[in-house]
């Protein structure tokens, strides 16, 4: 394989503490440039809803000066972890890493407020429903049946309690199958071949975008890569870590670490933003796990985000045809702010024979889907994506192409919601597309 191996990521055993590390904040100097950022802050202007009040919030309860309570798991949720704050901060306070451990302790002081049957049901949910690869394949023929009926458009669950109703309305399109059953377990690359792949096919997008699960194995195969999708995979674990589930996120981890190696792959692909960034966190993740630690790091030095490996191996086989399309990107927060990734997504929609790459207003500012936000604090999210729609409006494009499951689903929402006639599209459908595939 002639792919540059090289981490992105120097393996460097950083260890992080169960609690949360005065080492890490005391690096906040509360300079405020990270308030110009904080989509929260923009909505509520209030240093509780800020990054570096959240952080004041943390150093207290670090210090014994505040007990966790109910309303520090509330700031702790309020936040959208977008990480933009991250990169604005000019001391680098890592306040993603803080903001995890903090929604960790935040989430250990609820389950004690909360019934054996609710914390069993929420364990449930995550564990084998909502965030397993294969959990909803069982529900895909009656969702689509449900769908194809029309009964979606009468919005029946709006009966349905708290955001159950919410979740509903969002579901993209549906397809028939699966990406694991429509595509098996290793599809070979189109000679001459050029390496071994993996594809993480994550928690949603096995089921409910199976089409771009789909699209990132053919472009792949097009470009002479076996692509091998296990079917023991686990999700990457990113949804659970976000909303203080760390321990659920390591077993994630460490099932994905053993089925990728088993399955002696290159590198391991994800072309979901949120997804890949996790894989690259896994030896943070487990880094005082004697078992896993090094093969966690060696884990997250082959990880790749979808349109980071596909902008490394450029030029891209020829045999695209021209699309004709005027095309806007927007950036998922955690593709420009947890892994910096910027250029390589519009290098490869700009390579697309035809297509013109239009800029949009405030692309590197959060959609309000930011993994489960949008069902969690469905008002803030409205706002946040509401100012995405009115960016949107001021151009004359026909597609709106982003590179992460969460955003798509957010901005395919709301374009249908708010009438405006532009077709949202993962980057590597557009290659696909391009492609004939």
């Amino acid at each position: 394989m002639n792919t540059p191996m090289a981490s992105p990521h120097p393996q460097v055993e950083v260890q992080f503490s169960p609690g949360l590390s005065e080492e890490l904040l005391i690096h906040c100097m509360r300079c405020g440039l990270c308030l110009s950022t904080c989509p929260t802050f923009a909505i509520y202007h209030s240093e509780k809803a800020s990054p570096r009040g959240r952080l004041a919030l943390m150093r207290s309860v670090n210090d014994g000066l505040l007990e966790i309570s109910d309303g520090f798991h509330e700031a702790m949720n309020l936040c959208l972890g977008c990480l933009a704050c991250q990169t604005a901060c000019p001391a680098g306070v890592e306040f993603g890493h803080l903001l995890e451990i903090a929604r960790d302790q935040a989430e250990a002081h609820q389950k004690t407020n909360r019934s054996g049957w609710m914390n069993g049901m929420r364990r449930w949910l995550l564990t084998y429903l909502l965030l397993g690869p294969h959990g909803l394949e069982g529900w895909l023929p009656f969702l689509k049946i449900y769908q194809s009926l029309g009964l979606q458009k009468l919005n029946l669950a709006r009966f349905l309690p708290g955001s159950l109703g919410t979740w509903e309305q969002m579901l993209p399109p549906l397809p028939w199958k699966s990406a694991h059953q429509a595509l098996g377990e290793i599809i070979p690359a189109v000679v001459p071949k050029r390496g071994r792949v993996g594809l993480l096919t994550g928690c949603l997008e096995n089921t409910l975008l199976a089409g771009m699960c789909m699209a990132t194995a053919r472009v792949l195969t097009f470009n002479g890569f076996d692509v091998v999708i296990p079917s023991a995979q686990e999700c990457c674990g990113a949804l659970p870590g976000h909303i203080g589930e760390l321990e659920l996120a390591r077993e994630r981890a460490r099932k994905n670490i053993e089925v990728f190696e088993a399955a002696g792959v290159d590198v391991v692909i994800s072309d979901a933003a949120g997804c890949s960034a996790q894989l690259k966190e896994y030896g943070h993740l487990l880094c005082d796990d004697t078992v896993y630690s090094r093969r966690a790091w060696q884990f997250s030095s082959l990880a790749r985000d979808a349109t980071e490996f596909l902008a490394e191996i450029s030029p891209l086989r020829p045999g695209m045809r021209e699309l004709n399309l005027r095309v806007a990107y927007d950036d998922p927060c955690h593709l420009v702010h947890a892994q910096g990734i910027t250029l390589q997504p519009r290098q490869l929609i700009e390579a697309i024979p035809g297509v013109e790459l239009v800029g949009l207003p405030e692309s590197d500012w959060c959609c309000g889907s930011a993994g489960t936000y949008n069902l969690t604090h469905p008002k803030e999210a409205d706002v946040l994506l509401e100012r995405k729609i009115a960016h949107l409006r001021e151009l004359s494009v026909d597609v709106l192409a982003t590179a992460n499951t969460g955003c798509y689903i957010q901005l395919a929402a709301g374009t249908r919601r708010f009438g405006v006639d532009v077709e949202v599209l993962h980057v590597v459908e557009l290659l696909a597309r391009a492609y004939g595939k």
